[in-house]
């Protein structure tokens, strides 16, 4: 194909990515056709390759080990965010640097894909720990990947939508609980509202169906996201040990005392597999969690024990402000313990411990409607943290 005078030595990494993938893309289809014998894209042809999905933020904490799970299970995965990983075609997951919130750019990056089957979108748009984020960009990245989904492929079977606990209004203070998928809605702004507002008029008369999930906190050992309950609390646990004072709850005595609950992201990508598959989960929304509930009273002595320090008692800070001068301290920590290099505000985002130990009240999700439906997965939360937080200490993140 001519340059057209394009130069293009001098385009982006991101762009030319992009052009690779592209070209991959559409040799794949190309060989295919040629060794079945038909021209163009038929239906019958297309869906002889088995599922292939389209996951939108698929570097985001909700994708990454949904995209793990995709794979295990042999399906042929592209993983669209604006930060692509280190290895755009791997074999086994296409990653496409694209702008969710750019209609055109996602349109041409996902347009070779015509055998798409499942789109995920785990994707969420830039926001502070304030607890309400924004609609109209979460609504526009929502409605870009559909549109560039359903013009690249005939074959769409199922959209997934990840929303949280955030749709029953936990973020502004006490809420009914345990909170059933069929609760009244609060008084808006909230994002997920609009989002599955849109996906119920997109769908309606079209041959795929749609699902939406909702976890609470996601807990996962993710090294490179300092957005993380496990993170923070580990960093906090190796500074209070450095400094010689026990390990004082930085939540308030409601939040010590709540009862609470997690989501494994592994449990959360087991959940959006079957729900994505699933009959009985057509044009549904479900909560996904452990399963189990905990209080922070009960765990946080094992916390002091896995740190081998004397646990405390509640002591209420803010510890955005409480770290602001502790990068010393980390420093040594590091020095002392030979960790990896990392920032300490690398390892940890203390606005979102904040929001976290801000818990005014308990947080339970019924999980009564996905086990009606048949996923009955569960996982001790408490034995999970403390499983994530050895395996950050193996990754010498941790001390």
């Amino acid at each position: 194909m001519p340059s057209q005078g394009i130069d293009v030595w001098g385009l982006s990494n991101s762009l030319v990515t992009l052009a690779i993938g592209y070209l991959f893309a559409q040799l794949s289809q190309s060989i295919a056709n040629v060794l079945l014998g038909v021209k163009g894209h038929s239906s019958k042809v297309l869906g002889l390759m088995g599922k292939f999905a389209f996951v939108a933020g698929a570097t985001g904490a909700a994708a990454t080990r949904l995209v793990e799970e995709l794979l295990r299970q042999k399906w042929r995965v592209i993983g669209v965010s604006r930060k692509a990983a280190k290895d755009t075609v791997d074999g086994k997951i296409t990653h496409l640097p694209a702008d969710l919130l750019n209609a055109d750019g996602l349109k041409l990056a996902i347009s070779p894909y015509r055998d798409i089957t499942h789109l995920f979108f785990t994707a969420r748009a830039s926001h502070e720990e304030t607890g309400v984020e924004p609609v109209a960009e979460n609504v526009a990245m929502l409605r870009n990947a559909l549109d560039a989904a359903e013009a690249a492929s005939p074959l769409l079977e199922h959209v997934h939508l990840v929303q949280g606990t955030k749709w029953y209004g936990m973020h502004l203070g006490n809420f009914k609980t345990p909170a059933r998928e069929n609760d009244p809605r609060h008084l808006p702004p909230n994002f997920y509202y609009n989002q599955q507002d849109l996906i119920i008029e997109r769908q309606e008369g079209k041959q795929w169906t749609w699902s939406a999930s909702r976890p609470y906190f996601l807990i996962d050992f993710a090294p490179d996201r300092p957005r993380n309950v496990v993170s923070v609390v580990g960093a906090y646990a190796a500074i209070c040990r450095e400094l010689g004072v026990p390990l004082n709850f930085p939540g308030s005595d409601t939040c010590w005392n709540s009862l609470s609950e997690a989501t494994d992201a592994r449990q959360l990508a087991r959940a959006m597999m079957f729900l994505s598959t699933s009959q009985k989960a057509s044009k549904e929304a479900f909560n996904v969690t452990n399963g189990d509930l905990f209080r922070w009273k009960h765990l946080w002595p094992r916390v002091a024990r896995l740190f081998e320090m004397p646990c405390g008692e509640v002591q209420t800070l803010s510890l955005t402000q409480w770290t602001a001068d502790k990068n010393p301290v980390w420093e040594q920590i590091v020095r002392q313990h030979k960790l990896k290099s990392c920032r300490l505000d690398e390892v940890a985002l203390w606005s979102f411990g904040d929001f976290v130990f801000g818990q005014s009240c308990d947080v339970i999700s019924s999980m009564t409607k996905i086990r009606t439906a048949g996923f009955h997965d569960t996982v001790d939360t408490e034995e999970l943290y403390l499983s994530i937080l050895r395996q950050y200490r193996e990754a010498r993140i941790l001390p």
